[in-house]
């Protein structure tokens, strides 16, 4: 048995490329115990997960083959947020969420070595000061559920191998404007292209938003723990915060109790905005006072299993809403509830940004509402999905509309999660204060 995965492994390294990774004999391989080093396994769920969603792509794909690029390393530094976030498509067909620069490759047409993943090569000596990786061998490609896994050093003899045999390259996405860099997928086929007559590049890159728009229930499962670490960041926000308090804290605070709720890391980087800070759409301050009499303004959301949530919420730093402001909040409020009535499979995301528009508009206030109504939401905080189309049942979006004045020193929004059904919709994030009295009372019961 050994020898015979030596021999093919070793057969195909000297195939596709002179500079492919030299690959050792499996008894020299020194492979760490279980639960250490990576890749670790697939995230968050079994192999055979992964695997299904890469044969769905593949028969959706039928023929030629395609390459999708994993993110690469982006350090950050929040406490909370992962070092490393993998780019969402290549997470989803792969579950490797611990490997900068790798690398899918799937090829449809062919009988055997359908699917192959490629991964950075090692170095030992970096190794020594960050973490240890694991060698080619069955031990990797046990964790990561793949029959083929070499190095991203075998791409380019890889692809040109497959191209010349196929003629059909995949472009999965994503698409950028002009001023964009070009995609690394579209350079290495241009490149093919020129070298093998008859290649053509084929866009496919509805495919994946297709597959990925409607939620499995174990996403959805994610999804809602992720809904509930962030109700109790929010609740917490309400309850507790005072005049004389800055952002920092506040947000501190929001993201503490998301990890006691079990969150796992951050959707993306907190909105904590108070007063005048709050018309600023993506506020990217954090520093600024709390003041009685203001308005506060926190747009934050926990991760689980990769998943994001994503909810905002606008209250009273004091605890009570003066008039004008409470006129604001309910006009916001009627925009949400109007196109949340409208919210159900088949309709047209424009239909229900039309519904909380034409709010604003008989209110004379449709300038001060200068952004999309919402977003989908999964393994990226705005997820894949195409909103010309008709909604499915089983996306999962957000509707947040909002006014944003600075001549009256604060902005309000008012964003919630829901589960797109055949007649109408679930709403995730169902228990945070959401109309202006339920929040007056919420927020007094928290200063007795």
């Amino acid at each position: 048995m050994e020898q015979g995965i030596l021999t093919r492994r070793s057969l195909l390294g000297v195939a596709l490329s002179s500079t492919a990774a030299v690959t050792f004999p499996l008894h020299a391989q020194v492979f760490p115990p279980s639960g250490y080093g990576k890749p670790a396994g697939t995230f968050p769920f079994q192999p055979e997960v992964f695997r299904e969603r890469r044969e769905r792509l593949m028969r959706e794909l039928k023929t030629g083959l395609a390459v999708l690029y994993g993110a690469d390393n982006v350090v950050t530094n929040s406490p909370v947020s992962p070092a490393f976030q993998q780019d969402p498509d290549f997470a989803w067909l792969t579950g490797v969420t611990d490997e900068p620069g790798a690398v899918l490759v799937l090829a449809p047409g062919e009988l055997q070595d359908r699917e192959m993943l490629l991964l950075p090569s090692r170095n030992p000596e970096a190794e020594r000061w960050n973490v240890e990786r694991v060698p080619l061998g069955v031990e990797i490609e046990r964790r990561v559920g793949f029959q083929q896994v070499n190095r991203v050093s075998a791409l380019g003899g890889l692809v040109t191998n497959l191209a010349a045999r196929h003629k059909e390259l995949h472009f999965l996405g994503p698409l950028v404007g002009p001023s964009s860099p070009i995609p690394q997928v579209l350079d290495l086929y241009g490149k093919v292209a020129q070298r093998i007559p008859g290649v053509k590049t084929i866009d496919s890159s509805k495919i994946l938003p297709s597959l990925r728009i409607v939620k499995e229930p174990r996403e959805l499962e994610m999804i809602k723990k992720a809904v509930a670490a962030t109700r109790r960041g929010h609740l917490a926000a309400m309850r507790s915060v005072r005049p004389g308090w800055n952002e920092r804290q506040l947000t501190e605070l929001v993201e503490a109790e998301f990890r006691a709720g079990g969150g796992q890391g951050l959707g993306y980087g907190s909105i904590v905005a108070a007063g005048r800070n709050a018309a600023s759409l993506h506020y990217t301050g954090g520093e600024g006072p709390i003041n009685a009499g203001e308005m506060i303004l926190i747009d934050a959301g926990a991760s689980v299993g990769g998943y994001a949530s994503d909810i905002t919420r606008t209250f009273p730093a004091s605890g009570v809403f003066t008039s004008k402001q409470r006129a604001d909040y309910d006009l916001v409020l009627a925009a949400q509830n109007a196109a949340v009535q409208k919210l159900k499979a088949g309709v047209h995301f424009r239909d229900l940004s039309e519904a909380a528009k034409d709010v604003f508009r008989r209110a004379g206030r449709i300038d001060e509402f200068s952004h999309g109504l919402g977003h989908f939401v999964g393994l990226h905080v705005h997820d894949a999905g195409d909103t010309s189309q008709p909604l499915p049942a089983g996306a999962v979006l957000t509707i947040e509309p909002g006014l944003y004045l600075q001549s009256e020193n604060y902005g309000i929004r008012i964003e919630d999660m829901y589960l797109v059904t055949p007649t109408g919709s679930e709403h995730l994030s169902a228990g945070i204060p959401r109309t202006a009295i339920e929040i007056e009372q919420f927020m007094a019961a928290g200063r007795t």
